[in-house]
Protein backbone atom coordinates (compact mmCIF):
# COMPACT_ATOMS: atom_id res chain seq x y z
CA UNK A 1 0.00 0.00 0.00
CA UNK A 2 1.64 3.08 -1.18
CA UNK A 3 2.10 6.09 1.63
CA UNK A 4 -0.90 8.55 2.02
CA UNK A 5 -0.42 12.12 2.34
CA UNK A 6 -1.91 12.00 6.15
CA UNK A 7 1.18 9.62 6.79
CA UNK A 8 3.44 11.79 5.01
CA UNK A 9 2.18 14.13 7.63
CA UNK A 10 2.24 12.15 10.61
CA UNK A 11 5.66 11.06 9.92
CA UNK A 12 6.75 14.80 9.48
CA UNK A 13 5.39 15.30 12.96
CA UNK A 14 7.46 12.84 13.93
CA UNK A 15 10.29 14.13 12.73
CA UNK A 16 9.84 17.22 14.46
CA UNK A 17 9.36 15.96 17.86
CA UNK A 18 12.63 14.31 17.62
CA UNK A 19 14.30 15.23 21.18
CA UNK A 20 11.33 17.74 22.27
CA UNK A 21 8.57 16.87 24.20
CA UNK A 22 5.76 19.44 22.30
CA UNK A 23 5.09 21.38 19.66
CA UNK A 24 2.34 23.97 19.39
CA UNK A 25 0.01 23.40 16.78
CA UNK A 26 0.73 26.73 15.10
CA UNK A 27 3.78 26.16 14.25
CA UNK A 28 3.97 22.73 13.11
CA UNK A 29 1.40 23.79 10.94
CA UNK A 30 3.55 26.35 9.36
CA UNK A 31 6.16 23.97 9.59
CA UNK A 32 4.22 21.48 7.36
CA UNK A 33 2.33 24.47 5.36
CA UNK A 34 -1.21 23.13 6.31
CA UNK A 35 -3.85 24.22 8.54
CA UNK A 36 -3.76 23.53 11.74
CA UNK A 37 -7.32 21.88 10.94
CA UNK A 38 -5.70 19.86 8.62
CA UNK A 39 -3.43 18.38 11.65
CA UNK A 40 -6.29 18.34 13.73
CA UNK A 41 -7.64 15.73 11.51
CA UNK A 42 -4.89 13.75 11.37
CA UNK A 43 -4.54 13.18 14.88
CA UNK A 44 -8.41 12.61 15.42
CA UNK A 45 -7.17 8.72 15.54
CA UNK A 46 -5.54 6.93 18.44
CA UNK A 47 -1.60 7.56 17.31
CA UNK A 48 0.92 5.09 19.68
CA UNK A 49 3.86 8.13 19.39
CA UNK A 50 2.17 11.77 19.02
CA UNK A 51 -1.19 13.13 20.20
CA UNK A 52 -2.99 16.16 20.50
CA UNK A 53 -3.52 17.86 23.50
CA UNK A 54 -5.42 21.23 23.39
CA UNK A 55 -2.87 23.29 21.67
CA UNK A 56 0.13 21.30 21.58
CA UNK A 57 1.09 18.14 19.98
CA UNK A 58 2.78 15.57 22.54
CA UNK A 59 5.44 13.30 21.80
CA UNK A 60 4.32 10.38 23.86
CA UNK A 61 7.96 8.68 23.65
CA UNK A 62 9.30 11.09 26.08
CA UNK A 63 7.99 10.47 29.36
CA UNK A 64 8.85 13.34 31.30
CA UNK A 65 7.36 15.97 34.38
CA UNK A 66 7.00 18.44 31.98
CA UNK A 67 4.75 15.82 29.42
CA UNK A 68 2.60 14.71 32.62
CA UNK A 69 1.68 18.13 33.31
CA UNK A 70 0.68 19.38 30.15
CA UNK A 71 -1.63 16.28 29.81
CA UNK A 72 -3.47 16.61 32.77
CA UNK A 73 -3.47 20.56 32.63
CA UNK A 74 -4.72 20.41 28.51
CA UNK A 75 -7.30 18.21 29.26
CA UNK A 76 -9.47 18.90 32.05
CA UNK A 77 -13.43 19.89 31.85
CA UNK A 78 -14.63 23.26 30.76
CA UNK A 79 -12.84 23.46 27.97
CA UNK A 80 -16.03 25.12 25.78
CA UNK A 81 -16.00 27.59 28.87
CA UNK A 82 -12.27 28.48 28.81
CA UNK A 83 -12.35 29.11 24.88
CA UNK A 84 -15.00 31.71 25.13
CA UNK A 85 -13.16 33.25 28.31
CA UNK A 86 -10.26 33.90 26.54
CA UNK A 87 -11.62 35.21 23.57
CA UNK A 88 -13.63 38.08 25.75
CA UNK A 89 -10.07 38.59 27.23
CA UNK A 90 -8.31 38.47 24.23
CA UNK A 91 -10.51 41.72 22.54
CA UNK A 92 -9.52 43.70 25.76
CA UNK A 93 -5.95 44.00 24.45
CA UNK A 94 -4.79 47.06 22.32
CA UNK A 95 -1.96 48.28 20.16
CA UNK A 96 1.22 48.41 21.88
CA UNK A 97 -0.06 47.01 25.48
CA UNK A 98 2.31 45.42 28.08
CA UNK A 99 0.58 42.43 29.45
CA UNK A 100 1.35 39.72 32.40
CA UNK A 101 -0.13 36.46 31.81
CA UNK A 102 -0.59 34.25 34.81
CA UNK A 103 -0.46 30.90 34.46
CA UNK A 104 -2.86 27.71 33.17
CA UNK A 105 -5.08 26.57 30.79
CA UNK A 106 -7.93 29.30 30.89
CA UNK A 107 -4.49 31.92 29.82
CA UNK A 108 -3.53 29.93 27.06
CA UNK A 109 -6.97 30.45 25.88
CA UNK A 110 -6.87 33.98 26.63
CA UNK A 111 -3.40 34.27 23.92
CA UNK A 112 -3.99 31.73 21.75
CA UNK A 113 -7.77 34.21 20.87
CA UNK A 114 -5.05 37.39 20.76
CA UNK A 115 -5.93 39.20 16.78
CA UNK A 116 -2.38 38.29 14.80
CA UNK A 117 -2.27 41.99 13.90
CA UNK A 118 -1.77 43.32 17.56
CA UNK A 119 1.21 44.31 18.47
CA UNK A 120 1.86 43.80 22.11
CA UNK A 121 4.35 42.89 24.87
CA UNK A 122 3.41 39.72 27.06
CA UNK A 123 5.09 38.34 29.97
CA UNK A 124 5.06 35.38 32.09
CA UNK A 125 6.76 32.81 34.24
CA UNK A 126 5.12 29.61 32.77
CA UNK A 127 6.85 27.90 30.15
CA UNK A 128 3.32 26.65 28.20
CA UNK A 129 2.23 30.23 28.35
CA UNK A 130 5.76 31.49 27.10
CA UNK A 131 5.25 29.10 23.98
CA UNK A 132 1.81 30.58 23.30
CA UNK A 133 3.18 33.81 23.34
CA UNK A 134 6.12 33.17 20.97
CA UNK A 135 3.63 31.91 18.26
CA UNK A 136 2.11 35.26 18.01
CA UNK A 137 3.57 37.36 15.14
CA UNK A 138 3.16 40.70 17.11
CA UNK A 139 4.27 39.66 20.51
CA UNK A 140 7.13 40.77 22.13
CA UNK A 141 7.75 37.86 24.73
CA UNK A 142 9.20 38.29 28.40
CA UNK A 143 9.63 34.96 30.04
CA UNK A 144 10.65 35.71 33.57
CA UNK A 145 13.87 33.71 34.39
CA UNK A 146 15.16 31.41 38.03
CA UNK A 147 14.97 28.03 38.97
CA UNK A 148 12.72 25.71 37.00
CA UNK A 149 10.31 23.70 38.42
CA UNK A 150 8.65 20.08 35.87
CA UNK A 151 5.65 19.70 38.30
CA UNK A 152 4.57 23.30 36.95
CA UNK A 153 6.14 23.65 34.19
CA UNK A 154 6.94 26.75 35.78
CA UNK A 155 10.04 29.52 36.25
CA UNK A 156 10.50 31.40 39.99
CA UNK A 157 12.98 33.66 40.90
CA UNK A 158 16.08 32.79 43.03
CA UNK A 159 16.34 35.98 45.05
CA UNK A 160 14.61 38.95 46.16
CA UNK A 161 14.52 40.67 42.61
CA UNK A 162 13.40 39.65 38.90
CA UNK A 163 12.45 41.10 35.90
CA UNK A 164 9.12 41.90 36.78
CA UNK A 165 10.18 44.40 39.47
CA UNK A 166 11.02 46.67 36.72
CA UNK A 167 7.81 46.31 34.48
CA UNK A 168 4.43 48.48 34.60
CA UNK A 169 1.43 46.57 33.49
CA UNK A 170 -1.46 47.72 31.35
CA UNK A 171 -3.34 45.01 31.72
CA UNK A 172 -2.90 41.67 34.44
CA UNK A 173 -4.72 38.50 33.06
CA UNK A 174 -4.73 36.29 36.76
CA UNK A 175 -6.13 32.55 37.09
CA UNK A 176 -6.95 31.05 39.70
CA UNK A 177 -7.10 27.58 41.43
CA UNK A 178 -9.89 28.59 43.96
CA UNK A 179 -12.13 31.73 44.36
CA UNK A 180 -13.64 32.31 47.58
CA UNK A 181 -15.57 35.31 48.64
CA UNK A 182 -14.27 35.04 51.87
CA UNK A 183 -10.88 33.97 51.50
CA UNK A 184 -10.08 35.31 48.40
CA UNK A 185 -8.27 34.01 45.29
CA UNK A 186 -5.71 31.04 45.75
CA UNK A 187 -3.36 28.84 43.69
CA UNK A 188 -1.85 25.79 44.93
CA UNK A 189 1.82 26.85 44.72
CA UNK A 190 3.34 29.18 47.31
CA UNK A 191 6.51 29.81 44.75
CA UNK A 192 4.18 31.48 42.30
CA UNK A 193 3.14 34.18 44.84
CA UNK A 194 6.20 36.60 44.07
CA UNK A 195 5.53 36.79 40.33
CA UNK A 196 1.35 36.69 41.11
CA UNK A 197 1.47 39.88 43.66
CA UNK A 198 4.13 41.89 41.99
CA UNK A 199 2.05 41.53 38.75
CA UNK A 200 -1.08 42.93 41.03
CA UNK A 201 0.77 45.31 42.59
CA UNK A 202 2.19 47.18 39.36
CA UNK A 203 -1.00 46.64 36.79
CA UNK A 204 -3.29 49.27 35.83
CA UNK A 205 -5.98 46.74 35.00
CA UNK A 206 -6.42 43.59 36.95
CA UNK A 207 -8.24 41.13 35.66
CA UNK A 208 -9.34 37.70 36.57
CA UNK A 209 -10.19 34.96 34.30
CA UNK A 210 -11.49 31.72 35.68
CA UNK A 211 -14.30 29.05 34.64
CA UNK A 212 -17.10 28.85 37.34
CA UNK A 213 -15.49 25.35 38.76
CA UNK A 214 -12.81 27.52 40.26
CA UNK A 215 -15.49 29.44 42.24
CA UNK A 216 -16.33 28.70 46.23
CA UNK A 217 -12.90 26.39 45.68
CA UNK A 218 -10.21 27.78 48.57
CA UNK A 219 -6.35 26.53 48.19
CA UNK A 220 -3.73 26.26 50.43
CA UNK A 221 -1.74 29.96 48.42
CA UNK A 222 -3.26 32.96 49.39
CA UNK A 223 -3.01 35.44 46.11
CA UNK A 224 -5.09 38.57 46.77
CA UNK A 225 -8.56 39.34 47.92
CA UNK A 226 -11.51 40.02 45.95
CA UNK A 227 -11.77 43.57 46.46
CA UNK A 228 -8.10 43.72 44.79
CA UNK A 229 -9.39 42.25 40.96
CA UNK A 230 -11.15 45.11 39.15
CA UNK A 231 -12.71 42.91 36.64
CA UNK A 232 -13.84 39.28 36.05
CA UNK A 233 -14.27 37.24 33.21
CA UNK A 234 -16.28 34.20 33.44
CA UNK A 235 -18.94 31.58 32.16
CA UNK A 236 -22.47 31.81 32.43
CA UNK A 237 -22.55 29.23 35.24
CA UNK A 238 -21.27 31.28 37.72
CA UNK A 239 -22.44 30.58 41.15
CA UNK A 240 -25.45 33.18 41.75
CA UNK A 241 -23.79 34.88 44.95
CA UNK A 242 -20.95 35.25 43.19
CA UNK A 243 -22.85 37.00 40.33
CA UNK A 244 -24.13 39.19 43.24
CA UNK A 245 -20.69 40.12 45.21
CA UNK A 246 -19.21 41.53 41.75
Amino acid sequence: MSETKRDKRLKQLSELLVGREKLHLKDAADSLSVSEMTIRRDLSDSNPFISLIGGYIINKQVNTAEREYVINEQTINNVNEKIKIGSHAASLIAENQTVFFDNGTTIVHIIQAINDKVSFTGVCFSLNVFLALKSKTNCKAVLCGGGYDPRFNNFYPLGVNSEIDNIRFDLVFLSAAGVDIEHGITCYSFHELPYKMRAIKQGKNVILAADHSKFGKVKSAFVCKLSDIHQVISDTELPVEYKAYF
